[in-house]
């Protein structure tokens, strides 16, 4: 995503030492041509390999978030990687709704150290009759598995939207048949 101020310094500048692909999330036009991008380039075999987010935001180092189905309708070969952070000596979360970029960085920068496993998964291709959001659950399943995180179903970006309300009552209504069981006392 494309920002402003200093991280958008760090973007320009970033740029510069080898190519990325910026785009605005709230704009659809972006999407397309995003996807576009990212689908020539995948084609062109002299070009280096994509690295991708695909859950849109960081989250805890606890769980796995919902994968953006995006990264894997452009065909390709997957390359999953699961990361997790070990927070003994520096925690490498950012919670930018508690922290502005500026105090993160000087937190991290010092830390008495940024610890994390690394694990680099065998490569997984979309298999056939498998749709684009069925591939990135499989491959969210696989890293989640690795890593020892929580698989969660839900979007990262809920935790900077407000929570729709037909999502509401349906975790209500789950959460009273689990109290109230099927009606009957005993």
């Amino acid at each position: 995503m494309v920002h402003g101020g200093l991280m958008g310094i760090i973007q320009r500048a970033m740029v510069k030492a080898c190519p990325h692909v910026w785009f605005e999330r709230s704009e659809m036009k972006d999407r397309h041509l995003v996807t576009k991008r990212l689908k020539e380039h995948i084609a062109d075999k002299k070009k280096l390999p994509i690295l991708i987010f695909p859950e849109g935001t960081c989250i805890n180092n606890t769980s796995v978030m919902m994968f953006k189905k995006g990264s894997f309708e452009i065909g390709g070969t997957i390359h999953p990687v699961a990361i997790k952070y070990n927070p003994q000596f520096g925690d490498a979360f950012w919670n930018s709704s508690k922290y502005n970029m500026v105090s993160y960085l000087l937190r991290m920068m010092t830390s008495w150290a940024i610890v994390c496993d690394v694990w680099y998964m065998p490569p997984m291709t979309r298999e056939e009759g498998e749709d684009a959001v069925q591939f990135a659950n499989r491959v969210k399943s696989a890293i989640a598995i690795q890593g020892g995180l929580t698989e969660l179903p839900w979007d990262g970006g809920l935790k900077r939207a407000k929570v729709k309300d037909t999502l509401k009552e349906e975790q209500q209504k789950n959460y009273s048949k689990m109290i109230v069981g099927n009606g009957s006392l005993g």
